[in-house]
């Protein structure tokens, strides 16, 4: 009777194991279809029914860095940065080292206009040799020294982005804005087009191109950068200040 009772006491625990690691199957799989569904939201500019279906989520899988990512992101959009912050800090409590999440906190500092934390944990991602997208990094830590109006960081990053990407836009771009600030128009100009050329449906470096030669008397030439900012995007924000500015230009 002891070999019987010991075996049966052997089933159970084996059903019991069995039935929980089903449960623990079922609550990952769950988990899953609710952040996948979140990621569409996110991806179609709803932060709301994202974060709903992530709330879900991290009930079932509270120790899933990727929906703990997604989460501070959904957050960050709803311009609710201070829970955006803790489960940013929570994604890299579970993976201290990722560099993407660092990168991703980095530029939530920006939103919070926390410069030098930005800086910081722009550096971290810069610095980790995990991180496949660096200039998008140094270009926001570029971005963090212009706004403390520290120009001389900011002209460096940015310089240091362009050098690591030699394609990359946004670092022409706000290479500008740096040359703006110190009143330097021709090296304003230079980094303008620089921009425009590696991404021509880039429509605000295009905008400021076509306002920055208007100044400079080069009527022509900001036309025809008004005219392909309304050939590519003509109901876009860029597209009705493009228009406008032309019209503006047609009654001088």
């Amino acid at each position: 009777m002891r070999r019987i009772e010991r075996t049966l006491v052997l089933i159970c625990v084996c059903l019991l194991c069995s039935c929980a690691a089903t449960t623990q199957v079922e609550k990952q799989h769950q988990a899953d279809m609710h952040y996948k569904l979140a990621i569409a939201h996110l991806q179609s500019n709803n932060p709301t029914y994202a974060l709903k279906e992530l709330l879900t989520a991290v009930k079932l899988e509270p120790n899933s860095s990727s929906i703990q990512v997604a989460l501070a992101q959904a957050y960050q959009q709803k311009q609710a940065y201070q829970e955006a912050e803790k489960h940013y800090f929570k994604a890299l409590e579970l993976e201290p080292d990722n560099p993407r999440y660092q990168n991703n906190l980095a530029s939530l500092y920006l939103d919070m206009g926390e410069w030098d934390k930005a800086i910081e944990y722009f550096d971290k991602a810069a610095n980790n040799l995990l991180f496949l997208n660096v200039h998008i990094a140094v270009t926001g830590k570029g971005y963090a020294y212009l706004q403390k109006k520290d120009y001389v960081n900011a002209l460096a990053a940015f310089k240091e982005a362009a050098r690591i990407a030699p394609r990359y836009a946004p670092a022409y771009f706000h290479e500008a804005d740096v040359y703006h600030a110190l009143g330097k128009p021709d090296l304003e100009l230079k980094s303008l087009e620089k921009a425009v050329e590696f991404a021509p449906q880039y429509l605000e470096a295009r905008y400021r191109l076509a306002t920055l030669l208007i100044k400079k008397h080069s009527t022509e030439d900001a036309r025809k950068q008004l005219q392909a900012i309304i050939n590519v995007a003509p109901l876009s924000e860029w597209g009705q200040k493009a228009k406008d500015l032309q019209d503006a230009l047609d009654v001088l």
